[in-house]
């Protein structure tokens, strides 16, 4: 059952002031054009054109080396995929286009160990990933050339980590956990924080095992796929979270999650366990309407959207 949410308060006036006239009206943002995503037992990263949707396109698959594919981040800029494999222990990067060799920046002699999501800060050559197998928050750089360190003086701030998200006007940075830890943290990056803060903590009807989140700084709000309550949720930074979609709109068990303002939509993965079925699926930001399954047999648990320039 789904709520009537403050969050959708917030974000129809959004788009109801980006329609109208005068000088306060709220930007036109751009429409997503392609969805990227990794697919774990699939080890490939692929790509959806968002205007033929139920097809897709491989960029790399385990011909080039890949293996249990979690999180990915995209420098677009800089024509850069990178990933985390989850059980094989490493970090790399690759070309966007799918061109070239695979690098490998990171691995177990870096003390990676159950990588599972990233976040990239591009402006100062800062790659942030959750260490799922020691628990630690780790980062390195965008190229591998730096020493990978754990942040927190090697301290336990994680039990498994699928949501990483960089906030760089606040210089923070935001992750989910599912498990022993299960809320979403955030931290200053800078050095000053002694531990992470509990951001949203554990309520029975909106957050229990959030996994991928999203983070829409510009507008104070973020989202979060709920691995235990099977549920799309949105909130503003100051709280108020609100059910977009649930198990009544056909949600199984969702993992990675983006959105796309410019077209009112947001998107996301899941898992039926029961039937161990894998879909990409989407739906209207504002929670109404039904469930879209834009591609099926994708085993992924992060998602990045390419967005019209």
């Amino acid at each position: 059952m789904k709520f009537i949410p403050s969050v959708l308060v917030v974000l129809s006036v959004l788009f109801i002031a980006s329609c109208g006239d005068g000088i306060d009206k709220d930007p036109v943002y751009p429409k997503a054009t392609h969805l990227y995503f990794s697919d774990y037992s699939g080890k490939k990263i692929g790509v959806i054109d968002l205007a033929t949707p139920n097809t897709f396109s491989t960029i790399a698959d385990e011909s080039k080396g890949l293996d249990t594919l979690a999180g990915i981040a995209i420098d677009f800029l800089g024509g850069k995929v990178y990933a985390a494999e989850e059980t094989n222990n490493r970090i790399l990067r690759l070309n966007l286009d799918g061109s070239g060799s695979v690098e490998v920046l990171y691995d177990e002699a870096d003390s990676v160990s159950t990588p599972t999501a990233l976040a990239l800060d591009v402006a100062n050559n800062v790659l942030y990933w959750s260490n799922s197998g020691t628990g630690q928050m780790k980062k390195g750089s965008l190229d591998g050339t730096a020493l990978a360190t754990s942040m927190f003086e090697y301290d336990t701030v994680l039990s498994y980590s699928y949501g990483l998200a960089y906030d760089p006007t606040r210089k923070e940075l935001f992750y989910s956990d599912l498990s022993d830890y299960a809320s979403i943290w955030y931290f200053k990056v800078d050095g000053t924080a002694k531990y992470p803060s509990r951001f949203f903590g554990i309520n029975n009807l909106t957050l229990q095992n959030p996994s991928g989140i999203y983070l829409d700084a510009s507008a104070n709000l973020i989202y979060w796929a709920d691995e235990g309550l099977r549920k799309i949720v949105g909130a503003n930074l100051s709280g108020s979270p609100a059910v977009l979609f649930d198990r009544q709109d056909g949600i199984t068990r969702p993992d990675g999650i983006a959105i796309d303002k410019g077209s009112g939509k947001i998107y996301w993965t899941e898992t039926d366990p029961a039937t161990d079925t894998h879909v990409i699926a989407r739906g209207n930001l504002d929670g109404t309407g039904t469930r879209e399954v834009l591609v099926q047999g994708v085993e992924s648990y992060s998602i990045v959207l390419q967005f019209e320039k």
